[in-house]
């Protein structure tokens, strides 16, 4: 398969133009498209040789535009090869599934691009071959030239090494240097502030200690002489109450004098009431006993009399009755009669 048309897909335009110019070192001519969509559309009236397809656009990416090229039959037969930054045989793998011919590294690397041109098209390899056998000296003009250029070519080599070990050495140790002082500055930032922690709460003990006790101090102080004033004013209130009590005890006052001839004036009253109370009920008691008798007879009068005329009633009533009862009698016998 010739190469001579290439379709270049990918949202960079730095991307873009580097492989373009690697592509025109192999008289490949390159048509650019900015997004996959821009690639669908240029291939409905294209078709390329070979699509160089970038991995990640945004919108649809590298892989989506690869499927969609490989399920239409008018491209299905345009080898896709997948520019990425990604590494690894899983993601190549992943590729080749959905249809990518091969991985090209970005940026792309001269050699590897050129080794994917020469595995589509041998003619391409036959002429690399042809222009290298040209290139190469005869053994006469190469006796002491090609020494000398080996020699610049191996320290050129050797300088580039020593300068890339170099320099990866010295980021080597830096990163390593940055990483242990990080690791013992932490140490000792831990270890201080652990230190500082223990001697301020050691300290903040004895303060509190201090404190407390002195606080403690003062208060007992102050409650033992409130406590002891009480106690004072409470014996010399006690000792004047006790000496008044004595004092009455040893003579009695006017008032206690006063008082009790109340009391003895109040309890001869009371005994003479109570002889005078019991005169009066026993008075009482006879006088209601005759009033109680008279009554009795008087209500014994009123009764007899009383049924003495119901009962002269009742007999004169019945007189009546019998002789109504009479006169019915000899009418009746009349009126049989007749």
């Amino acid at each position: 398969m010739s190469i001579k048309h290439a379709l270049v897909v990918d949202d960079s335009k730095s991307a873009r133009f580097s492989l373009k110019k690697l592509l025109q070192q192999q008289d490949i001519k390159t048509d650019f498209a900015e997004s996959a969509g821009d690639a669908l559309n240029y291939l409905s009236s294209n078709t390329p040789d070979i699509i160089f397809m970038d991995h990640l656009m945004p919108g649809m990416d590298g892989f989506e535009a690869t499927k969609a090229i490989k399920s239409n039959p008018d491209t299905r037969d345009i080898p896709v090869i997948m520019c990425t930054s990604k590494e690894g045989s899983d993601y190549a793998q992943q590729a080749i599934a959905i249809g990518a011919y091969a991985i090209l590294p970005k940026p792309a690397p001269a050699a590897t691009l050129t080794a994917i041109l020469n595995r589509l098209d041998p003619n391409t390899a036959a002429k690399e071959e042809a222009k290298a056998a040209e290139a190469k000296p005869t053994q006469s003009q190469s006796v002491g030239v090609s020494t000398r250029v080996v020699e610049n070519m191996v320290r050129k080599v050797l300088e580039d090494k020593f300068e890339a070990f170099q320099k990866s050495l010295s980021d080597t140790i830096r990163t390593t240097l940055l990483e242990e002082m990080k690791h013992e500055l932490d140490r000792a930032k831990s270890d201080l502030r652990s230190e500082f922690n223990n001697r301020l709460d050691s300290q903040l003990r004895e303060q509190g200690t201090s404190i407390s006790q002195r606080v403690a101090g003062e208060l007992l102080d102050k409650r033992f002489e409130d406590v002891s004033e009480r106690l004072n004013q409470l014996v010399d209130s006690s000792k004047n109450t006790i000496d008044h009590a004595l004092e009455a005890t040893r003579r009695p006052s006017a008032e206690l004098i006063e008082e009790v001839k109340k009391i003895a004036q109040f309890t001869s009253a009371a005994t003479a009431g109570e002889a005078a109370k019991e005169a009066a009920e026993d008075i009482s008691r006879t006088v209601a006993q005759d009033v109680a008798q008279q009554e009795l007879g008087d209500l014994k009068s009123s009764i007899s009399e009383q049924m003495s005329d119901e009962l002269n009633a009742k007999i004169t009533t019945g007189k009546m009755l019998g002789l109504a009862g009479l006169l019915c009698g000899i009418v009746a016998i009349v009126l049989s009669l007749v």
